[in-house]
């Protein structure tokens, strides 16, 4: 069976959970109920946030002689770290009962940025429809919530960050509990970047893979269209997406020359002043509900000459317990798999391939991942304990050169304390 042929049922189902088709919000009321509301006639004003406290320990031994000033510049540091990974401030203006302008800001210690901001309209008519426009800096409306703090492979590379966009999306109630969903996009394209592997963004290296950066201006961006559709049925979840557009030169094939070094030796490369292609497309399948959460996803995507796919499966139970005044009411085991292809990424050309085994060409490496979690609500929903530990697996061999794989230490032990309000 060739290496792509058995992510095809995966593409055809895609998989998801049984809430709205919706573009992401990380402080929907779903998620974050509102407790702190300020109103003035027709206007609200509802503040949220959210604290994460985190430590991480990447394998490998760390300290003196292990982690010289140019091993830490390459590969982070290896000894144990805590660090404030994020505290958001959310501010969510609604104007009547339809209307919102949404936003947060994230404040860490070595800086603030703006995390989004939209416009939101939200309505109802006829009773059977309901309509949903959001335009504004935000998640791709293909994000989802992932559960885990870290981020599966395919969420860093195609809908991790943040986009400029407008999006309508219409849910039709065919049923109590079995809705239609689909939605539309149009935003403007990202520039492509490295992002790391590791959860820890303290300490970035070389250990990376191309994804997708966040939204900004830069010269010859263009618009990317999407679309999406998905099927709700008693909580289960069926969905495809679609998304095509064009790189520019820059923040697009540039990128690809400078982050693979034998990039010049694929087939059809007319250097880095152009254009490129660029499309990806997937889907969803699962389950929510008792308690259960089953996830599974697949995503294939061109970018210029490269042809890389993704997939994860996940699979998590809630168990309530009896808890004691708002403490301890339930935990979660979870656990997920995913892996990250290159297409040809080992397959030599005029005596050179993609991939090769040094570190600073981890980008062009092909990557299995096993993590394995423990979600505890300690106290109602306002404070969860994550502990998660990935073990992750790197393929950087050539067979055909006879350059042998290179397995490298890096798995990571991540302990999070996360306030949300």
């Amino acid at each position: 069976m060739s290496r792509v042929s058995w992510i095809v049922p995966l593409l055809a189902l895609g998989l998801a959970g049984p809430r709205p088709a919706e573009a992401w919000d990380e402080f929907s009321d779903a998620r974050t109920p509102p407790r702190f509301v300020l109103r003035a006639g027709t206007l609200s004003l509802t503040f949220k946030g959210e604290l994460e406290v985190e430590l991480h320990d990447v394998d490998g031994r760390g300290g003196p002689g292990h982690d010289s000033p140019t091993d830490t510049k390459t590969l982070g540091t290896r000894s144990p770290f805590v660090e404030l990974d994020s505290f958001w401030v959310a501010l969510r203006l609604g104007i009547g009962e339809h209307v919102g302008i949404f936003s947060f800001m994230d404040f860490r210690p070595e800086g603030s940025r703006l995390g989004a901001a939209w416009l939101d309209l939200d309505i109802v008519g006829p009773s059977w429809l309901r309509h949903h426009l959001e335009a504004g800096y935000n998640s791709p409306f293909v994000a989802m919530d992932r559960r885990t703090e870290r981020y599966p492979l395919q969420a860093t590379a195609w809908w991790r960050e943040p986009e400029l966009h407008l999006v309508y999306e219409a849910r039709f109630t065919l049923l109590t509990r079995l809705h239609l969903d689909a939605g539309v996009s149009l935003a403007m394209m990202r520039p492509l970047t490295l992002a790391g592997v590791q959860d820890s963004t303290a300490h970035p290296g070389t250990i990376n893979i191309l994804g997708l950066g966040p939204a900004r201006p830069f010269s010859g961006n263009g618009p990317v269209g999407g679309a999406r559709l998905g099927l709700d049925a008693w909580g289960a979840r069926v969905e495809v997406f679609g998304v095509l557009g064009r790189m520019a030169a820059e923040g697009g094939t540039d990128v690809l020359r400078s982050a693979f070094p034998n990039y010049r030796f694929l087939p059809g490369d007319r250097g880095s002043d152009r254009h490129g292609a660029f499309a990806w497309a997937g889907g969803r399948a699962g389950y929510e509900d008792h308690g259960v959460r089953v996830l599974l996803e697949g995503i294939l995507a061109r970018e210029d000459l490269l042809t890389r796919w993704g997939a994860c499966a996940q699979a998590s139970y809630e168990i309530a317990l009896p808890g004691w005044q708002g403490w301890l009411p339930a935990l979660e085991p979870l656990l997920r798999v995913e892996t990250l292809r290159i297409l040809d990424g080992d397959r030599p050309r005029d005596g050179h391939a993609l991939r090769s085994p040094a570190l600073a060409n981890a980008a062009s490496w092909d990557y299995d991942v096993l993590t394995v979690a423990l979600i505890a609500r300690v106290y109602r929903d306002l404070v969860r304990l994550r502990v998660e530990y990935s073990f992750i697996r790197e393929h950087n061999g050539v067979p055909a050169l006879e350059v042998a794989g290179e397995p490298f230490r890096n798995d990571e032990l991540l302990v999070q304390a996360e306030v949300r309000f």
